[in-house]
């Protein structure tokens, strides 16, 4: 029978006398749009208590302002005064760790955690990017899930954070209370999620939407601007497919987080542009203003995801034997435009960039 004073995330983590446990202490290590986004949906139940870990200009930022996140429909969700530390020693009594940064920062992050978490924790590894489990084996002990977010946060304003794509959130199969109460808050929020036993094939689907991320950065324009542009979308349909060629020689059928199947994509892709702009409403019902983080993080100045994204696509080839001509080509030019090279892919230089790969490919 249930008990009139709990709720129903209360009874998830409650303990197997019926007695009432203290609210689950869940952490966000990595406090950018996505981190912030998350956090503050799941702040939302009295159930679920948040800290954020991050640096302290975000942690200025969260004194002052708060944090807001807006969900698809527009509705607003608010922190007044979230608990944001820059030191890790609070993650000593921490329950569940949601690490948000990009994969180029585990290799300096994780080191960090294996000092401060309990053994019981459990991590949950939200990167972009393959193989992201077996390199948090290299440094915790403690049982590490991987989650997915298939869904673009932009920040609006300080502390502001909107939410402008759909698609549901992936998770690694668990039966563990924690992360069915996350789940279930998630759930609340409008956040759907589906657990799945084969995490792999949802990395390798991940990985081919977020091969456009390149092209975004380097285009210099909205993502639904880009994709409504054939050249563009031609670029990333040879790079799709260069992915899709390791897939099969690797029989690993990637879990497709669009209503057609992702051997199709690229046919979609190559479409004129009024016959894509038909077929493809799904894919181009995103904000106006929607761009890749691929391209916040050089208008900011950082580094990218590049080597975990079209990079892990030439590795990979590479370790096979084959090439990834486009793949390369796009790392090779984010990787100069990290360098503050004036790069910018035209519609002109999209053609060419194609033009070389083949020729590349050919040796």
């Amino acid at each position: 029978m249930r008990s009139a004073n709990k709720t129903p995330i209360a009874e998830l983590l409650s303990d197997h006398s019926g007695k009432s446990s203290a609210p689950l202490r869940v952490a966000v290590v990595g406090a950018g749009a996505i981190g912030c986004y998350l956090g503050t949906m799941l702040a939302q139940s009295s159930d679920l208590e948040l800290i954020f870990i991050g640096r302290e200009r975000m942690a200025l930022e969260a004194a002052a302002y708060g944090l807001t996140a807006q969900d698809l429909d527009g509705a607003c969700y608010q922190i007044a005064s979230p608990c944001v530390y820059t030191e890790y020693e609070a993650l000593r009594t921490v329950q569940l760790v949601l690490v948000t940064v990009k994969a180029l920062d585990l290799q300096s992050l994780l080191p960090r955690l294996t000092r401060y978490l309990s053994a019981d924790a459990l991590v949950v590894a939200m990167q972009n990017g393959l193989a992201i489990a077996p390199l948090y084996q290299q440094f915790l002990s403690q049982p590490v899930l991987r989650a997915i977010v298939p869904f673009n946060v932009v920040k609006i304003s300080p502390g502001f954070y909107a939410r402008t794509t759909g698609a549901d959130m992936i998770w690694q199969q668990s039966d563990d209370p924690r992360i069915q109460a996350v789940l279930m808050q998630l759930s609340h929020q409008g956040i759907q999620s589906k657990q799945v036993d084969d995490i792999k094939a949802a990395e390798f689907g991940k990985l081919m939407l977020n091969l456009n991320n390149a092209i975004n950065a380097l285009s210099d324009l909205p993502l639904q601007q880009q994709l409504l542009q054939r050249p563009y979308r031609l670029v990333l349909a040879a790079a799709i497919k260069e992915l899709l060629e390791l897939c099969r020689r690797l029989n690993i059928s990637s879990y497709s987080y669009t209503s057609i199947p992702n051997r199709f994509i690229p046919l979609l892709l190559q479409t004129p542009d009024w016959l894509f702009k038909r077929l493809a409403k799904k894919m181009l019902a995103i904000s106006p203003d929607a761009r890749s983080s691929m391209w916040d993080d050089i208008q900011a100045g950082k580094a990218t995801e590049i080597d975990f994204l079209n990079g892990a696509v030439v590795t990979l080839a590479e370790q096979l034997k084959l090439d990834a001509p486009v793949n390369r080509l796009l790392r090779q030019l984010v990787k100069r435009k990290e360098q503050g090279e004036p790069i910018r892919l035209c519609l002109l230089h999209a053609k060419q960039l194609l033009q070389e790969a083949r020729r590349g490919g050919r040796h």
